[in-house]
């Protein structure tokens, strides 16, 4: 895999935003490369599958850019705008994505194992069947995100705003919920083995079908009526 960042300055990866993802892309060239040193701009480029790994993005605007599969393990990402841009089946691998806006962005089958999403932004986001195992999330607005069949084992999603949140099939073993927001969300198959649930705001969400879940979690948590749970459980009503 091309190795770019010996050969580019981070400072013009900026321009990435110049990348056409809404049509066809053509192949990239050596002539490309030469463009992109000289001017740090592609416009039209492929980068589909080109290793970017480590390098420095922070502050970007990368949105609707057409960077499908690519390899941004390490990269500095922080306060990126990328809002639906087409990230399935990228590499984000201890990226630091802290305060990004990835609103509505395509992350499906994404890796962004030990990632840093702290404060970052992904209101209705696709991370369906994403590796987020370790991930840190705190504080992350995570509205509407559709987490089908991901798995966030150990993941640390402490102060997340999860309202209306579809996690079913997904694996949350042992991650951290604490004080999270998850009212509305959708656990159906969740694995919750471990988890953590203190202070978890679970008033609306359907636990029905939850797995592992236990009664020693949700004496941590609270509820409403409209909390869905196996009929073995109990759950306080929230103040």
């Amino acid at each position: 895999m091309l190795k770019l960042h010996h050969l580019i300055k981070p400072a013009g990866i900026a321009v990435l935003l110049w990348l056409a993802a809404a049509t066809p892309l053509p192949a990239f060239e050596a002539g490309d490369l030469d463009r992109l040193q000289r001017t740090g701009i592609c416009l039209g480029c492929d980068l589909r599958g080109i290793d970017l790994a480590g390098l420095s993005l922070k502050r970007s605007d990368l949105a609707d850019s057409g960077l499908r599969q690519l390899d941004l393990s390490g990269a500095d990402l922080r306060g990126a705008l990328l809002r639906k841009a087409p990230f399935s089946r990228a590499t984000f691998q201890g990226a630091n994505l802290s305060g990004a806006v990835l609103d509505g962005a395509d992350l499906r089958r994404t890796d962004l194992r030990n990632a840093d999403l702290t404060g970052a932004t992904l209101t209705d986001a696709y991370l369906t069947s994403a590796r987020l195992d370790a991930a840190n999330l705190t504080g992350a607005v995570l509205r509407g995100v559709n987490f089908d069949g991901a798995r966030l084992n150990g993941a640390k999603l402490i102060g997340t705003d999860m309202e209306r949140a579809i996690l079913t099939r997904a694996s949350l073993n042992g991650a951290d919920l604490t004080d999270a927001n998850l009212r509305g969300a959708f656990l159906s198959e969740t694995d919750l083995h471990a988890a953590r649930l203190e202070r978890a705001d679970l008033s609306g969400a359907d636990l029905s079908t939850a797995l592992e879940l236990t009664q020693v979690q949700l004496n941590q948590a609270c509820g409403n009526q409209a909390t869905r749970l196996p009929p073995w459980l109990v759950l306080r009503p929230c103040d």
